[in-house]
């Protein structure tokens, strides 16, 4: 079977929607059909380096105050929370498997997440991954991106994937600008409750999340500004992850539900866009298919359905990872219990011939 019929089987049995988010039809149809195949071959380019970018926080309760964003203005935030358990997970299996590869790996997330990444990568990473978190307040994040771009690791860049990395949303000028289709919406609807689209990161319950979430995209944007060869890929399930604005703003709307579908989502596009049920899988997949590419399936034997449930029972219980759904602290991911979460990996590996 060639490596392109493989791929799309892997692709395939992760477009499933058990959460219910919407993107991902009963057949498999919608936004992000046969992007897998096309993220996998921008691994086949000459690989310098890579920045796997995560962290999703999860705010244990709704919001209530109007933040005005990352203002710097050192306003207290009645509302704590942790990063989610999608996203770091299937973050470190791909940085083991691409630093198996002899590829420089580098692990890109934020202050308040940075705690639940780092433990993934330390448990399930066999090589020396580097993290690094940038601040949230926007001063101090402008700096940290400065010093960031003084790197070697970031001047030495190839590609950048994000993970479960939530990205702001649409305004009236960014719509008008990539979705014809929306004409009618932006001389309607927009001109009469011109809010609708604040261009705010939110989360799947249409919450804004910016005092939360440092701007991790204008990080990929300048990296591209210095080096347009730099490629780009985005992992998401909901709509509100970066990469999404690879999509028409109008198809991603009409798929997803509740009052706030206007402005969850994201803005940001990227080269290609993975969608998956659940992140965790599509950063697997990923992670499948560069071994596939390479012929390289030795690099996910380790990665079991046992040392997955192992991982995630860790950066809960050590690192207080939650629920994004639930807003829990508990082993689960998106609302599904393990044994529902890992069969679409239990299935890849064992397409591949691995055991569970």
């Amino acid at each position: 079977m060639s490596k392109e019929r493989l791929i799309s089987e892997i692709e395939l049995l992760v477009r499933r929607d058990p959460a219910r988010r919407g993107l991902i039809g009963p057949d498999g149809e919608g936004p992000g059909t046969g992007e897998l195949i096309e993220a996998s071959r921008l691994f086949l380019d000459i690989i310098t380096g890579v920045f796997l970018v995560t962290g999703f926080f999860i705010p244990d309760r709704n919001p209530t105050c109007e933040t005005g964003g990352r203002t710097g203005g050192g306003q207290d935030i009645p509302v704590s929370g942790n990063a989610e358990t999608d996203g770091p997970p299937g973050t470190a299996v791909l940085a083991d498997v691409l630093a198996g590869l002899g590829v420089p790996v580098t692990v890109v997330t934020d202050a308040l997440c940075e705690q639940v990444v780092r433990t993934a990568c330390s448990i399930v990473t066999r090589y020396e991954i580097d993290v690094i978190a940038s601040p949230i307040e926007s001063v101090a994040a402008a700096g940290w991106r400065a010093e960031v771009q003084n790197r070697s690791d970031f001047q030495n860049l190839s590609h950048i994937v994000a993970i479960e990395r939530v990205g702001p949303g649409h305004t009236r000028s960014s719509l008008q600008e990539t979705d014809p289709a929306a004409t009618s919406f932006i001389n309607g609807a927009l001109v009469n409750n011109p809010i609708l689209l604040p261009g705010h990161c939110c989360n799947m319950r249409g919450e804004n999340i910016d005092a939360f979430s440092a701007d991790l995209h204008l990080l990929m944007e300048s990296a591209r500004s210095r080096n347009p060869t730099v490629k780009t890929i985005g992992i998401g399930d909901g709509g509100n992850e970066i990469g999404m604005g690879r999509f028409p703003w109008s198809e991603l709307r009409a798929r997803l539900s509740g009052p706030d579908a206007d402005r969850i989502p994201c803005r940001i596009a990227t080269d290609r866009t993975i969608v998956a049920g659940v992140s965790n899988w599509g950063a697997h997949a990923m992670a499948a298919s560069i071994a596939v590419q390479f012929e390289r399936l030795d690099l996910l034997e380790r990665h079991t359905a046992e040392s997955q449930e192992r991982l995630i029972e860790k950066i809960v219980s050590d690192s207080g990872a939650v629920d994004g759904i639930t807003r829990r602290r508990e082993p689960t991911v998106d609302g599904l219990p393990f044994i529902t979460q890992i069969q679409p990996w239990i299935a890849i590996r064992k397409r591949l011939g691995l055991q569970p």
